[in-house]
């Protein structure tokens, strides 16, 4: 599903671009080396969340790790019960066995926003961004940890779903945990976990002995420890009781951020997430294998690794559609279709006869640039796998500009690159976006659609002009409002009966796809 940017989404870009104050990571460049498989990374962050997707073995955890080793931090900073130290170094994550090469010759770029160092020339006015390297030579150390900047860092992995009930320390210790001082933010952590999983917590507290916590609620008249709480439930409160244990600012690193959590409250989690780092000023970055995590976060937070070829490769802005594609890399079609949005793909899935269906992959990408980026990737790799990217209708008095974009990305283009491009992309009918031109046609085939969608006519033409009038990519919302039916089904109903009645406008573009097909055959 394309993604809805709210008001607040770009009120956290704003403010996450505009903060110099807390020292917010802005960019990681692996410059030189091979880290743990990871050879190639270049990641600008520009939102307080970032999600890294990708198939086992990509490299997310790798820069779970360089983005934990970015700062130091005071020896009274915050840290962990159970760590020594309030900062973590790359011996925390790079382990080898006395049979394994340590990684050697590996340098690190870290372009951090701060108040103290002068602007870059290169970055935009008002904006205060420096760089610190982290090298490693052959043969010898990391350089200079403690000249890095200071900063309270979380790293929380996949131990913190591991139920109290099966952590030996606190099986031994289940007799003897006691109140500790209350520090204020309970109630806070309280109602943030009680939104993500709909629950009225009259009281939440941790018990503590040594370096052991268990936290202990009450709902109703019923008071339970983390020895009877679900996986997802003690992971919620240790996430958000370690962000307002840190204090404003922090850095919070999650490994596969939806342990534990039913996909309704990964959802509800990001929403809640998104708060309390507007709150606090918290920089979070986390790995997911959830569809629904990628789709609750705006596209220039998303970013998809992969090995192509042996090398590493980060794709920003990725739909959880392609995403997700990749990830099952389900084969058994010819060709694949790439398309902006899920109303393109609606549309696609309507308009194309059955022996051509069944015969082509669409994958929704995000956008006409992320299109002119996968088409620039697709043609760089030289992959053989026959493609065609469909732009909306609205994206033809801009072929210039994609096609700019696209040959801008490729380095070194293979062949012809402005005679490859022009065979590999085709447009949807109509001279404006998808919505908007179902909506109009929908307005010449009334009758039709009355039937289909079981509405008077009078009424419909109504409908479908307060959908007009709701702004661009808004308009399904309003009409399926106003019938009283998911968006998705009034989506479908009225593509299928646009179609259908000018099923002439798909004429070229059919026959240009079934050219590719026949060309792939």
């Amino acid at each position: 599903m394309k993604y809805r940017e709210s008001q607040r989404d770009k009120q956290l870009r704003k403010r996450f671009a505009n903060d110099n104050a807390h020292s917010l990571l802005r960019q990681i460049v692996l410059k030189e080396g091979t880290l743990r498989g990871l050879d190639a990374l270049n990641i600008s962050f520009q939102y307080p969340i970032t999600a890294i997707a990708g198939k086992n073995g990509a490299g997310k955890s790798t820069i779970l790790a360089l983005a934990c080793c970015a700062y130091h931090n005071n020896k009274n900073g915050f840290k962990l019960p159970r760590r020594k130290n309030t900062y973590y170094t790359f011996s925390d994550f790079f382990i080898q066995h006395t049979e394994e090469v340590p990684p050697e010759g590996v340098e690190i770029e870290y372009y951090i926003a701060h108040n103290k160092w002068k602007k870059t020339p290169s970055l935009p006015d008002g904006v205060g961004i420096g760089k610190q390297r982290r090298r490693k030579n052959k043969g010898g150390k990391w350089n200079d940890y403690a000249s890095r900047v200071r900063k309270n860092v979380v790293f929380l992995g996949i131990e913190r779903i591991v139920p109290h009930s099966e952590r030996s320390q606190s099986r031994s210790y289940s007799r003897v945990f006691s109140d500790r001082t209350v520090k204020g933010w309970e109630d806070k952590v309280k109602d943030a976990v009680g939104s993500v999983l709909g629950r009225a917590y009259g009281n939440f507290r941790y018990l503590e002995h040594s370096k052991y916590s268990l936290p202990i609620v009450q709902v109703g008249d019923t008071t339970y420890s983390g020895f009877n709480m679900s996986a997802g439930e003690n992971a919620l409160f240790e996430i958000f009781s370690t962000i307002y244990s840190c204090g404003a600012g922090s850095l919070l690193v999650l490994d596969e951020i939806e342990l534990g959590l039913h996909a309704e409250a990964q959802c509800r989690f990001i929403s809640r997430l998104k708060d309390v780092c507007d709150e606090t000023h918290t920089q979070v970055i986390c790995t997911t294998h959830s569809r629904e995590i990628l789709d609750c976060l705006p596209y220039d937070a998303r970013f998809f690794i992969e090995k192509v070829n042996g090398k590493s490769k980060i794709t920003e802005g990725i739909s959880s559609d392609f995403a997700f594609s990749k990830l099952a890399a389900v084969p058994g079609t010819e060709l694949d279709l790439l398309v902006e949005d899920e109303v393109a793909k609606t549309i696609l899935l309507t308009s194309l006869p059955t022996a051509i269906r069944s015969r082509v992959a669409i994958t929704v990408i995000g956008s006409a640039t992320a299109l002119a980026r996968q088409l620039a990737a697709i043609n760089v790799r030289g992959e053989k796998r026959p493609t065609l990217a469909i732009f909306d209708g609205d994206q033809r008095s801009k072929q210039n500009d994609n096609f700019t974009h696209a040959k801008d990305m490729c380095e070194n283009p293979k062949g012809n690159f402005d005679e490859w491009f022009a065979t590999h992309i085709d447009y949807l009918p109509g001279d404006t976006w998808p919505e908007a031109w179902l909506v109009q046609r929908a307005t010449e085939c009334i009758s039709a659609l009355s039937s289909a969608v079981s509405c008077e006519t009078d009424m419909l033409k109504d409908i479908l002009e307060y959908g007009l009038q709701a702004g661009k990519h808004n308009e399904f919302y309003e009409i399926a409002k106003q019938l009283g039916v998911e968006r998705e089904m009034c989506l479908q109903s009225i593509a299928m009966t646009v179609t259908n009645t000018f099923n002439q406008e798909f004429i070229p573009l059919i026959s240009h796809i079934e050219n590719a097909l026949n060309d792939a055959g």
